[in-house]
């Protein structure tokens, strides 16, 4: 086949059957050249090409994700926070904010300095990064508010570990799935929540009841709702029994109510906290027996905790309130072919 191609191409040939002058090696290479060798020469090419396509597909995938993440930091990792202090007189409990800068969070500590404005609370704010050189038996209450990007801020997580009093710390931290939980060895009280300004109201109250609650007190939020939203060491089945208890004061305080608790539900499923969600859809389905949405909820939590016929159950109800419901259909016939 090679010599074929090198006849044809009269580039060696002089005239039919003369060749010019191919070194003899060269020619004994050519007739002991067969073709599984040119096969086995295309593959190794063919090979080398694949993978030096591959290479520049994952290094141009790798250098989207770079410029994905300095985007996002630029656009949104913490500025340092402007002091502040409010209250500088006479006051009868000290309460440091060490938080850092964005809009969310100054946002928060303004609407909290504002409903702390009248009392006699001395509020002071630094940035985080100032929380090396804080003297925390200066302080009655110590609020960190601190965004979670991969991991807690050093500074924070150094001024932790070395309070003995914690019981005077919240810390509050932002994530985007509010699903952020403290380290166990932290034994602080925690809230978390996404950046969303629509939350800055539960979360003011939550710190407000937070400071005003006695010194070596553990801290139980005093809203129930609030609690299973923000507060990472709920206990949920008690504050689901709590808010069904006193179910009428909650329907007053949110009208929204079921979509509030099925948000929380949502919440635990996402910490892949299956028997809290649980627990918390229960609650929406007792409460609102009428209303389709608690049942499709509550169907995907049991199908998620592996309870295939319950699910099916409660997707029918569901569907039975709804027939339009479109999640709820398309998962009765999923599980029907299954």
């Amino acid at each position: 086949m090679l010599i074929r191609k090198l006849r044809e191409s009269q580039c060696l040939w002089s005239s039919p059957g003369h060749l010019l002058s191919i070194p003899v090696d060269l020619r004994k290479g050519l007739k002991a050249m067969q073709p599984c060798d040119i096969s086995g020469w295309m593959a190794t090419s063919l090979k080398t090409k694949l993978l030096k396509i591959a290479g520049i597909v994952l290094g141009s995938l790798i250098g989207l994700v770079l410029v994905a993440l300095a985007i996002y930091v630029i656009l949104y990792y913490p500025r340092e926070a402007e002091p502040f202090e409010i209250n500088t007189l006479n006051p009868t409990k000290k309460v440091l904010i060490a938080t850092q800068g964005s809009d969310f969070k100054d946002t928060l500590a303004s609407v909290l300095c504002g409903s702390l404005k009248q009392s006699s609370v001395y509020v002071r704010g630094i940035d985080v990064g100032e929380l090396a050189d804080v003297n925390d038996a200066d302080w009655d209450r110590i609020l960190i508010i601190n965004s979670f990007v991969i991991w807690l801020n050093k500074d924070v997580d150094r001024f932790i570990t070395r309070v003995a009093a914690r019981d005077k710390i919240l810390v509050f931290v932002t994530s985007g799935g509010a699903d952020w939980l403290p380290q166990p060895e932290f034994a602080v009280d925690a809230i978390t929540s996404a950046s969303r300004k629509a939350y800055i109201d539960d979360l003011v109250h939550m710190i407000a009841d937070w400071i005003d609650k006695e010194d070596d007190q553990r801290w139980e939020p005093d809203d129930c709702l609030l609690a299973l939203q923000y507060f990472s060491q709920v206990d949920v089945e008690a504050a689901c029994e709590a808010i069904a208890l006193e179910q009428e004061k909650y329907r007053i305080s949110y009208p929204h109510l079921v979509d509030v608790i099925n948000r929380a539900g949502y919440q635990y499923l996402r910490l892949k906290d299956i028997q809290s969600a649980l627990e918390i859809f229960r609650l929406n389905v007792s409460l609102f027996p009428d209303y389709w949405n608690v049942y499709d909820s509550y169907g995907e939590a049991l199908l998620t905790n592996g309870d295939r016929e319950s699910a099916i159950r409660n997707y029918r109800e569901a569907v039975r309130l709804n027939p339009d419901s479109k999640s709820a259909n398309e998962m009765l016939e999923r599980l029907s072919k299954e």
